[in-house]
């Protein structure tokens, strides 16, 4: 299991870094084809798209590497066994929400699979498709680090500096 949530990742990295190197020439190109009176009219959708599937890879990779924002101020003086449980409720929520997002994501990109994206004849739904996408990925994250710490609870949870 562990090779496959392994080879995501690389799959995952090499696309986001891809998508923003394209994202950045599109919008380039856009700029300088506009000042020189012929622009490239799709490129800014084709950019947007290319921006919002980098931006689900990049979040599950900040949560892989647990460098989201944590605030713990106030848990800090709690009882460890109250921090403990908080965290565990708190990460609970968070791959309750990302299931949802699964689901209603999977709709919205239904509902959207005849809706050409701008000035391009491409399908509105490779753009919505990027939330229920990018959402189970980062439920899997948030499921495997939930799981590593329920059987471990020395392993770091949430932020680098995790209350426990």
């Amino acid at each position: 299991m562990n090779r496959l949530v392994d080879a995501i990742a690389r799959a995952e990295d090499v696309l986001s870094k891809g998508f923003l190197a394209g994202c950045s020439l599109l919008v380039f190109v856009a700029a300088i084809t506009r000042a020189f009176g012929a622009p490239v009219i799709w490129a800014i959708d084709v950019a947007m798209l290319l921006f919002i599937w980098c931006a689900f890879f990049g979040a599950d990779k900040a949560l892989r590497n647990r460098q989201h924002i944590i605030i713990d101020i106030a848990v800090r003086y709690l009882p460890q066994r109250l921090q403990r449980m908080l965290l565990i409720a708190h990460w609970a929520v968070i791959v309750v929400f990302l299931g949802a997002l699964v689901v209603l994501g999977t709709q919205l990109t239904l509902l959207n699979a005849q809706r050409p994206m701008g000035d391009t004849d491409i399908s509105y739904a490779w753009v919505t498709s990027a939330v229920p996408v990018g959402a189970l990925l980062m439920l899997v994250t948030a499921a495997t680090q939930l799981v590593q710490f329920l059987r471990d609870p020395n392993v770091a949870f949430g932020g680098g500096d995790s209350p426990l």
